[in-house]
């Protein structure tokens, strides 16, 4: 049964679509295609109402575990509690110690807390590479705010903001939400300014707070409609995962688990439950395989155009230098290289699902927690104490990367447990998401933000180039009543 099943009309959702072998809208790849029929807007728009309509109800359930009202916290005001600050921080530490451009070179050295999991730098004179610095847990934290920044200032102008920003997400994460709710007391809270928001103007990324949303949103619906089409993992006297080589399935798997952007919270129970690595998807894809994929990839014209007027501006260049065009024929071939192609349209649907895990990078075993006993026994068995065996693991960085008992197969019912659990955990955070939307009321930016991101992802999972699909994925709630996110 689909989750939620007796409160969302999955099956009349699903009755919106069918599973099409080949669609040469999307070039010929394996998927579900909307039907353009009359009454498909208004299941759509129904789906959508009754979604919107128990998210928000359960929002204000969860809501009334809480005051009803919280005054402004002090400043200096410590809001994140001991036990708080001791759930996240594996959490704050998995994004604070990956050296990226925000972090100091030295980071992973020095960020390592002098008791557990608790900063104990209360002084703030003091040197701190706390991955969780207790100045992060006070109210004044909570106060930093965006502000525009010229590209390359991202850091300069709102490092500390986004620091925080990135607290924020492993408290959402993790459904610490006490101090969240204290701090959208504040009139002036900044959280509605990051709900979308990018590096600069000139970046494509993401590191909003809607991303949390989003791709737990993303997740939830592709799974439960796949659900309603047993013909794609289920058959007469065994299974079948044939779910897994659908376009939408794919897509929907690496734009949650992708690495490139500047935060990369989002993509943790994503990345976990599916056993991504970090990296194995990017922001910028180009296949591992060049000469397979090249029919999907274009040459970047403006790149090669640049590169031959840099030659031409040589002034007598030395033979074989990288300003010698007297040889066109090298010229011309190096033009054809990956260097100066980029993938026009990602092959979703087109490849299995094996081809598409290693598409961009190839990856090797995802270990699972029962793999860790398993090894470190092997391990000993050859001689080794136990201590050093477990050395051994460390080092090698053996440690469990999925969630998935059985490796990739969700609908598989060894894994039936997990998959009920990672879906309630995308509810849940679709739930708190709108919950901290109704803290923050009309400061979130524009009305009916969840409706409208609700449709976005909609329309990422299944747009095509047929015609009246645009129009039916943006416009079919135009009529649409009783929702109010």
């Amino acid at each position: 049964m689909a989750y939620y099943a007796e409160k969302l009309p999955w099956k009349d959702l699903a009755s919106a679509f069918e599973l099409k072998e080949t669609n040469p809208c999307q070039r010929e790849a394996r998927d579900l295609h909307i039907r353009v029929q009359p009454d498909t807007k208004e299941r759509l728009a129904e789906f959508l109402n009754a979604f919107m309509q128990n998210a928000t109800a359960d929002a204000i359930t969860e809501r009334q575990k809480y005051p009803e009202k919280y005054d402004v916290p002090n400043v200096n005001e410590v809001i994140i509690t001991d036990d708080v600050a001791e759930r996240i921080t594996p959490t704050v530490r998995r994004w604070h110690t990956e050296g990226k451009r925000l972090n100091n070179t030295n980071i992973e050295l020095k960020r390592i807390p002098h008791r557990g999991n608790l900063c104990p730098h209360e002084n703030e004179s003091e040197q701190c590479f706390c991955a969780l610095a207790f100045k992060e847990r006070k109210m004044a934290a909570f106060q930093r705010k965006w502000a525009y920044n010229d590209c390359y200032k991202f850091e300069e102008v709102n490092g500390e903001a986004f620091h925080n920003l990135e607290v924020f997400k492993s408290l959402l994460l993790h459904g610490e939400m006490e101090p969240i709710l204290r701090s959208c007391a504040y009139k002036e809270c900044g959280l509605p300014a990051w709900w979308e928001q990018t590096e600069c103007s000139c970046i494509i990324g993401n590191m909003g707070w809607d991303v949390m949303y989003k791709n737990a949103l993303r997740m939830f619906m592709i799974l439960n409609l796949l659900y309603c089409f047993p013909e794609t993992w289920d058959k007469e006297g065994g299974l079948k995962d044939d779910y897994r080589n659908i376009k939408s399935y794919q897509l929907a798997i690496r734009s949650s688990t992708k690495s490139g952007d500047l935060s990369d919270v989002a993509t943790y129970p994503h990345r976990d439950f599916f056993g991504i690595e970090e990296g194995q998807f990017n922001l910028y894809p180009k296949p591992f395989d060049f000469a397979r994929w090249k029919s999907f990839m274009k040459r970047n014209e403006y790149r090669v155009r640049l590169y031959k007027e840099m030659m031409a501006s040589c002034d007598e260049p030395p033979r074989g230098s990288e300003c010698d065009s007297s040889d066109d024929d090298d010229n011309e071939s190096m033009f054809n290289s990956e260097v100066y192609y980029n993938l026009e349209y990602y092959p979703y649907g087109l490849m299995s699902y094996e081809e598409f895990l290693n598409f961009e990078n190839p990856v090797g075993y995802q270990p699972h927690s029962t793999d860790i006993p398993h090894v470190r026994h092997m391990l000993c068995e050859k001689g080794l104490p136990i201590e050093l065996a477990d050395q051994v693991m460390k080092t090698a960085k053996y440690t469990p990367t999925r969630s998935l008992p059985i490796a990739g197969k969700p609908f598989h019912p060894g894994n039936r447990a997990e998959m009920d659990r990672y879906l309630e955990g995308c509810w849940q955070m679709i739930v708190r998401c709108i919950m901290v939307g109704n803290e923050l009321g009309s400061g979130m930016p524009g009305e009916n933000v969840f409706v409208r991101t609700f449709k976005e992802c909609l329309r990422e999972l299944f747009r095509c180039d047929c015609e009246g699909t645009y129009e039916l994925f943006h416009y079919f709630d135009e009529e649409m009543m009783g929702v109010n996110c």
